[in-house]
């Protein structure tokens, strides 16, 4: 049951926070998990991404190799961190920053996320509670509830409760976004 997972966007979206988030929860269910962060020379604004992988067994090789779930914030990380995946991966992108895919067999889930962790909490820092919404709605891997508890354990103080807000948020955009495959897309920028 080995689940790959990558959160890629830019220094300061929270997409690193996101995948310690996800590792920890798979730790509080007594899964086996590491987070790995990857940082581009320009920490704030540059290309980054967190890798997570989570397995019922002892994790032996602990890279990255065929991606469950990828979600992306931004093109120049889609550049850099869009390897790996798997013909039947789910993922997620906020077309309004990564809007070349290129071609491929997924199905990708266009959801903006940015506008939505504004519109349900009026600030951008809480984007990666609303990654982690969609990614415990698109992957079963970490139940809601777990995520939950993991949030209100983690969050810093006075930010739990927009922390959950952003996270439902997130969890309820994927009810209202059809997935377009990856090669439409591709054609459609073309």
């Amino acid at each position: 049951m080995r689940t790959e997972i990558r959160f890629a966007g830019v220094g300061g979206q929270g997409n690193i926070l996101a995948g310690e988030w996800v590792a920890l929860a798979a730790h509080n269910m007594g899964l086996n998990a590491l987070q790995s962060p990857t940082y581009t020379a320009q920490v704030r604004g540059g290309p980054t991404s967190v890798d997570v992988l989570i397995d019922k067994n002892p994790i032996g090789y602990p890279r990255l190799t065929s991606i469950d779930f990828f979600l992306c914030l931004a093109q120049g990380a889609w550049n850099l961190f869009a390897t790996q995946l798997k013909q039947d991966s789910i993922v997620v992108v906020d077309p309004n920053l990564v809007t070349k895919v290129g071609p491929g067999p997924q199905m990708i889930y266009p959801i903006s996320i940015i506008q939505v962790t504004k519109q349900a909490v009026e600030k951008p820092v809480y984007t990666s509670a609303v990654s982690l919404g969609i990614f415990c709605r698109l992957m079963s891997t970490i139940p809601q509830d777990e995520m939950i508890r993991t949030i209100e354990k983690n969050a810093p103080s006075g930010t739990v409760e927009k922390n959950l807000l952003a996270f439902r948020a997130g969890w309820d955009i994927v009810d209202e976004t059809k997935p377009v495959p990856r090669d439409e897309l591709a054609l459609a920028v073309a």
